[in-house]
């Protein structure tokens, strides 16, 4: 009888955190710092585009990897409105380094900083690198965790489907505006005719 209600109070615990650990589909509203310790809403980059959002540390050797890629990529794709922002989860102490490093590499990409890794909890992140793809609407396209050589080539595949997914519903939305202008003008003219 122990051995049940130990049973059944473990998977009522069970379910109950997993309840709490859902990851969200779509950016969570937050501000976080630049290495300047401006704040800025991580929405504020969907303006031109979707963007792809990598977090990493110093201290993670795959993330430097991987980042020479992303580097590449933000300058490549930049005239399509892509960019790469780049989140570092480094702790508070660390900053300075974390300040010297990213102008030592000189990348092209804005980098925030999630000291107590919140903003990567909220999107379901557990190891580093981890990367979102994300429309501009907010909601995320992919996910990569962790990084092996070869990665670079799917992702940069990846980034072109996401680029072309947007401006595809960039064409469709002004299309509908479009549409809309012509029917009101429409209406205008026929109710002028009519008069």
């Amino acid at each position: 009888m122990k051995k049940m209600m130990f049973t059944i109070l473990f998977l009522f615990l069970i379910a109950h955190i997993g309840a709490k650990v859902e990851i969200e589909n779509k950016l969570p509203k937050m501000s976080l710092k630049m290495l300047n310790g401006k704040s800025t809403n991580v929405y504020s980059f969907l303006e031109d585009g979707p963007i792809l959002i990598n977090f990493w540390a110093t201290w993670c050797a795959p993330c430097i990897k991987e980042m020479k890629y992303l580097d590449k990529y933000n300058k490549k794709y930049a005239e399509s409105g892509f960019q790469i922002v780049s989140i570092n989860t480094d702790t508070p102490r660390s900053l300075s380094k974390v300040k010297s490093f990213v102008k030592s590499r000189g990348y092209s990409f804005e980098v925030l900083t999630d000291p107590k890794s919140e903003f990567i909890r909220k999107v379901g992140g557990k190891v580093l690198p981890y990367l979102l793809l994300v429309n501009t609407d907010g909601t995320i396209f992919k996910r990569h965790m962790g990084y092996n050589p070869g990665d670079e080539i799917t992702l940069e595949k990846e980034i072109g489907e996401l680029i072309k997914l947007n401006t595809i519903n960039e064409v469709s939305e002004k299309k509908i505006i479009i549409e809309n202008v012509e029917t009101t003008e429409e209406k205008d003219i026929e109710e002028n005719i009519t008069d």
